[in-house]
């Protein structure tokens, strides 16, 4: 694997930016990212609701497997995305692949707002389902790495940490406006309103969300690093080669320290609130709003934790949240099933900051593995490939384990596995959060 990195030096070509211009790179990237993952994080939060109007069944299992499993295939598509996207990325531009990826988010996003279900044109209404949610897999294949590599490579050299944790933060500003939104809409809608119109309408804001997106990043300009690489003519002609031929290792790295994103970051946002609704009993108000209190507290740590990790290291933040989810996860999930609202509350919180902790980091971690001339793909691929493998089925094998099991807090076991099989990968991984990024 080429390495990405060197060491500090005067000699060392690092590229400035005035703060005028890396605020204007933060903000576009946070808004078109925010406003994907809101786009992306709808179907999860009504996954409950689209169940029941898209795989009737008489058994909630068996509805929400089916729903989840949709959701799943949505994932199959980022692999995909991320081959098509990186190579836009590596060999066109960063800027480039950034807009077609909003643009392929928000149109099917606006779509499912408007499908028929499966009362209304029977078996028609899930294969439609199933065609939109692949296409959303495509956009998300190049996206969030794309706002990775974008932020980064703007970042100074000693901010890489706090810079990319911008990036996990504006994924939890979509989610957490997507949740607020889907929270009123409960709120202000009977049982009989929110089936029949009411949870299509979040979905048609994301027209809207579209167009500012799409604005905001035809507003700034590509990376000097990149641009300073297509001049030397450096880009591969063909990234994806390169990438197979040379850095398989740093895509094997980025899977396994991915692991617990995967996992983790798709059980607490997206299972626990249908599995509070589903399953415990809770209103799906209810359990909206809690998820919407824990995104706020995972949201609070995550810039503190980028410039912790610039600061002493990403080793050091990420073992730490690893660590705590090898041995919080089954307590909390515990304290989830006891009856009142602080239980549920205080439970959702303690795993939405142990996200945090150990997402907060990933960007710059995952930019450092690799070269200028192939990083967008590399980063994409790796990271779509650990998506599509752990993330996708994260809810549906946190579903079946409590099926198969009996145990509500079952998921949390499967939790704890990845964050120690990432454990080991990040303890060897070598640290380059004081190095120049090549």
């Amino acid at each position: 694997m080429s390495t990405a990195v060197g060491t500090l030096s005067p000699a060392s070509s690092v590229f400035t930016e005035d703060k005028s211009t890396l605020r204007r790179v933060i903000l576009s990237c946070m808004i078109g990212n925010a406003l994907e993952w809101y786009d992306f994080a709808l179907y999860g939060y009504f996954a409950t609701i689209i169940g029941q109007l898209f795989f009737p069944s008489a058994s909630v299992f068996a509805s929400l497997m089916a729903t989840f499993g949709v959701f799943a295939a949505g994932f199959i598509m980022r692999p995909l995305g991320g081959i098509i996207f990186g190579h836009i990325g590596d060999k066109i531009g960063r800027k480039d692949a950034l807009l077609w990826s909003i643009y392929l988010m928000a149109l099917p996003t606006a779509l499912i707002g408007l499908l028929p279900t499966y009362e209304q044109i029977g078996w028609m209404a899930p294969v439609l389902l199933t065609v939109i949610r692949l296409s959303q897999g495509l956009s998300m294949g190049g996206e969030f790495t794309g706002s990775m590599v974008f932020v980064v490579e703007h970042a100074p050299d000693h901010k890489r940490g706090l810079f990319g944790s911008w990036v996990v933060f504006s994924l939890v500003i979509g989610i957490l406006v997507g949740s607020s939104v889907a929270t009123a809409t409960c709120y202000l809608l009977n049982e009989e309103q929110l089936h029949s119109w009411g949870w299509r309408v979040p979905f048609l804001l994301s027209v809207l969300g579209g167009l500012v997106g799409s604005y905001m990043r035809n507003a700034v300009d590509e990376p000097e690093q990149f641009k300073a690489a297509k001049k030397q003519h450096k880009t591969e002609a063909t990234p994806l080669k390169q990438v197979f031929q040379h850095h398989l290792k740093g895509i094997g790295l980025v899977m396994m320290i991915d692991l617990t994103v995967a996992i983790g970051f798709y059980i607490i946002v997206t299972f626990i609130p249908n599995y509070m609704s589903a399953l415990l009993g809770w209103e799906k108000s209810e359990s909206l709003l809690i998820t919407t209190v824990s995104m706020i507290a995972m949201g609070a740590v995550i810039p503190f934790c980028g410039f912790f990790s610039d600061k002493f290291g990403r080793k050091p933040v990420l073992m730490a949240g690893a660590l705590m989810f090898i041995f919080g996860a089954y307590p909390l999930f515990e304290t989830l099933e006891m009856s009142g609202l602080m239980h549920a509350l205080f439970a959702q919180i303690g795993l939405a900051m142990i996200m945090g902790t150990y997402f907060a980091p990933i960007p710059a971690t995952l930019m450092e593995l690799f070269p200028t001339e192939v990083r967008y793909s590399a980063l994409s691929i790796a990271h779509s490939l650990a998506m599509a493998i752990f993330g996708g089925s994260a809810p549906l094998v946190a579903t079946w384990l409590i099926h198969v099991t009996d145990n509500y807090s079952a998921p949390a076991l499967y939790l704890a596995l990845a964050a120690f099989i990432s454990l080991i990968f990040v303890w060897k991984m070598p640290e380059h959060a004081r190095d120049h990024l090549e």
